[in-house]
C-alpha cells in the first residue's frame, strides 16, 4: 500500500503553518480488486465550528474506508482548530478542490497524485474520479482530455462496476446561494451520460440535494429517467450535493423539476459500495442513525460482455412511456408526441 501526501498551508497572520495530512493512495491488483465491499463518506464545505465538529462526528460514525472532502474546507479556521479537526480523518482523507482551496494561493502546499489538481483511482470494482471545479474545463484543456481519456477507459474496464465523479462545484443544482456558474459545465454532464457515469457528487451549495437518474443530450432539457428510488445502474445519472458540512446554510429559492429530493440541513452522505449494489444513504447530524435519504443503483448487466460504444435511438410515437432495454437495464423514458434523442449503449428499437 501506498500513500501519497497533502501538505497543506493554514494561513493565520502573520504566522504560516505547514502541516501534513495523509491521502491513502488505493492501487490497482488482485488483492485490491477483490475488495469490492466498503463504505465512503462525501461532504464539502467544512470550516471550523461547532457544526463542522458534529459533521466530522458523522462521519467517524459510519467507519469509513475513504473520507472524500469536497472543498472548501478552511475558511476562517485558525491554525489548531483546523488541525483539531481535520487529525481526526487521518489516513482516510481524500481532497477534492475547491473555490476557498484555490491552487494559486496554496501552490507548493497541497502535493496531488502527479501535481495535479484532479486524479482518479480505483477501489475494489469502483472508479473514483476527482475533477478541480478550480482549474480549465474548456474542452481540448489538459483536463478534459484527461477526464475524457479515464471515463473512456473505465467504461470499457470489466472489472469496473461503479464510476463516480467528484467535484466542489455543481454541474446541476436547484436555484439557491449558488447557481452553475461556469459556462463549460454544460459540456459534462453528456459527457457523464455517455460513459455510463452512476453518481456525480458535488458540494459548494450549502445544502442537500438529489436528483432524479437523467441523461443529458442536451444541457437545458435534462430526461428523467425514473423516479424510483431504486434502479438499475445505467439508467441515468445521479447527482448529488452535499455541501452542509459546517459553514452557514444555504436556503432553496426554488426546487428544480429534476431534482427529488432537497434540504437545508447539516450532515454527509454515506455510500456503501458491493459488488451488485451502492446504496446511497444521507445522513442529518441531527440523526446519526436514520438516513433522510436514501437511494440504491443495482447492477444489471452482464459483465463478461464488452461495453459498447454510445449510441442513440430516436423515438418517435405518440405521449406515453418508452421501455428502453440496455446492457444495464430497461430504461423507461416518458416523451410527449415528436422525436426524443436518447443516448444509449446500444442502438436499440422500442419493443413492439
Amino acid at each position: 500500500m501506498m500513500k501519497i501526501y497533502f501538505k497543506i498551508a493554514i494561513i493565520f497572520f502573520p504566522i504560516i503553518t505547514v502541516s501534513i495530512i495523509s491521502m491513502q493512495t488505493v492501487l490497482s491488483g488482485y488483492a485490491m480488486a477483490q475488495e469490492k465491499k466498503f463504505n465512503f463518506v462525501a461532504v464539502g464545505d467544512l470550516d471550523c465550528n461547532i457544526n463542522s465538529m458534529q459533521t466530522v462526528n458523522n462521519v467517524l460514525d459510519k467507519k469509513p474506508q475513504i473520507f472524500f472532502a469536497l472543498g472548501d474546507m478552511y475558511y476562517d479556521c485558525k491554525p489548531d482548530e483546523f488541525m483539531k479537526v481535520f487529525s481526526l480523518l487521518h489516513g482516510i482523507l481524500y481532497m477534492t478542490m475547491g473555490n476557498h482551496d484555490s491552487w494559486s494561493k496554496f501552490a507548493g502546499f497541497y502535493h496531488l497524485p502527479n501535481d495535479k489538481a484532479y486524479y482518479s483511482f480505483d477501489k475494489g470494482n469502483v472508479r473514483f474520479l476527482s475533477i478541480s471545479t478550480e482549474s480549465d474545463l474548456r474542452q481540448n484543456s489538459t483536463q478534459y482530455d484527461f477526464i475524457n481519456t479515464d471515463l473512456d477507459i473505465a467504461s470499457q474496464n470489466r472489472s469496473i462496476s461503479w464510476i463516480i465523479v467528484l467535484a466542489h462545484r455543481p454541474f446541476i443544482s436547484s436555484e439557491t446561494e449558488h447557481i452553475t456558474e461556469k459556462e463549460n459545465f454544460k459540456t459534462y454532464p453528456p459527457l457523464f451520460a455517455k460513459y455510463g457515469v452512476d453518481v456525480v457528487i458535488q458540494a459548494h451549495v450549502h445544502n442537500y440535494q438529489r436528483t432524479f437518474p437523467i441523461l443529458l443530450d442536451n444541457f437545458s432539457n435534462p430526461i428523467i429517467v425514473t423516479k424510483n428510488n431504486t434502479i438499475n445502474e445505467g439508467a441515468g445519472v445521479l447527482y448529488i450535493t452535499t455541501g452542509g458540512g459546517g459553514h452557514d446554510l444555504y436556503e432553496f429559492k426554488s426546487k428544480s423539476p429534476y431534482v427529488q429530493t432537497q434540504y437545508a440541513e447539516y450532515g454527509i452522505i454515506n455510500v456503501n459500495s458491493t459488488e451488485n449494489a451502492l446504496t446511497i444513504e444521507a445522513y442529518t447530524n441531527k440523526d446519526f442513525k436514520a438516513p433522510k435519504d436514501t437511494f440504491t443503483i443495482l447492477k444489471g448487466y452482464n459483465t463478461t460482455q464488452p461495453t459498447p460504444i454510445l449510441k442513440y435511438i430516436y423515438i418517435n410515437t405518440s405521449k406515453g412511456n418508452g421501455i428502453i432495454p440496455t446492457p444495464k437495464g430497461l430504461i423507461e423514458i416518458p416523451f410527449e408526441n415528436g422525436t426524443v434523442r436518447i443516448p444509449v449503449k446500444y442502438n436499440y428499437s422500442l419493443p413492439q
